[in-house]
């Protein structure tokens, strides 16, 4: 087909459009999985402010007794401040996740049900995938839960990866606090001396070790930086096709410049003609995309949908503003050539 006739060149625009559309699907998937993955090293904590580390402290003299009452107190100090935390256990103590929420900043824990929300009520939730979520099922007992402790339900804890330790979440003061990582939403410097020397008094040692954000991690992920290098050579080379495009349709533009027409108009009329092949074809290249990358990754659900659409709309602005400029580049030359 000619490419300089109106038709041919729309069916021009919708094979870049569904190729940027691919590329910019790969892209943004790839930012979807990262920022998730981000995410899941705070347990699905939104709002984490400060990352600190427990470790017991050689000095701590007292017993399970004392730890479990100050425990207690630290929760009680979080509530009265509508802070949240979330610490994972890592090496000695329970196999566990104890929470603290305050408002939205850890969804999964919220919706858990009343009694897995009451230190006092003995109730813990099983992870989901988790080895004890699996005991649970099959026959009716998690035998890793502390003494005393009945399920009451399983929970998806983002992070809380099949194979991995975490077992169950308990509520802040349920269990005498432990070893591990810890995800507070506060970064003031006041709270966290006095959340510090709480967990002093719960036989903890505590550590602030540099938090990565989630610029550096996306910047850290080899395969962000892949799917965004091929994105931009894509979109170079697209603005070179369509600049080459717009220069075989010379004589329509000598036409159009004949009866008065100026370059703006001329490029305005370019752009909104490209507009819907653009479209169509990066709404073709986002399913392709979506559909093989649900069939080679197995991800499904909301995941994709949200990729899904920040992929098409992302692919739908470069595309627009490449074809934009790349007119703009093919009009200019062809004025240049007329004179």
């Amino acid at each position: 087909m000619d490419r300089s006739s109106p038709n041919g060149f729309r069916v021009s625009i919708a094979v870049v459009s569904l190729l940027l559309g691919v590329l910019s699907s790969f892209f943004a998937w790839a930012a979807y999985w990262s920022v998730l993955d981000w995410r899941g090293s705070q347990w699905g904590m939104s709002d984490a402010r400060a990352q600190l580390v427990l470790t017991a402290s050689a000095d701590a003299g007292h017993g399970d007794g004392k730890n479990l009452e100050a425990t207690r107190d630290l929760a009680r100090y979080l509530s009265d401040h509508g802070i949240s935390l979330l610490e994972g256990s890592v090496g000695d103590g329970w196999p566990a996740i104890v929470f603290q929420s305050s408002g939205s900043s850890v969804g999964w824990a919220d919706a858990l049900p009343r009694g897995c929300r009451d230190m006092d009520s003995r109730i813990a939730c099983v992870i989901e995938s988790s080895f004890s979520a699996g005991q649970w099922r099959e026959h009716g007992d998690a035998p890793l839960l502390p003494q005393g402790f009945s399920v009451g339900g399983v929970v998806r804890v983002p992070g809380a990866n099949v194979g991995g330790n975490l077992q169950y979440v308990l509520p802040l003061g349920a269990v005498p606090l432990f070893p591990g990582s810890v995800y507070v939403n506060t970064s003031d410097p006041q709270r966290l001396r006095e959340i510090s020397d709480l967990f002093a008094r719960c036989g903890m040692d505590v550590t602030r070790p540099q938090a990565q954000s989630l610029w550096s991690s996306l910047a850290g992920d080899s395969f962000v930086g892949i799917t965004l290098l091929f994105l931009v050579l894509a979109l170079v080379c697209a603005c070179v096709c369509v600049t080459t495009m717009e220069t075989a349709r010379k004589a329509d533009l000598h036409v159009r410049r004949l009866f008065g027409a100026t370059r703006r108009q001329v490029w305005t009329g370019r752009v909104r003609g490209a507009v819907v092949p653009i479209v169509t074809g990066v709404l073709a290249g986002t399913m392709l995309s979506a559909v093989l990358i649900t069939v080679v990754s197995g991800r499904t659900g909301l995941g994709p949908a949200v990729a899904f659409a920040a992929a098409f709309t992302v692919g739908t602005i470069l595309t627009v503003l490449v074809t934009g400029l790349a007119e703009w580049f093919g009009i200019r030359s062809n004025d240049e050539v007329e004179r």
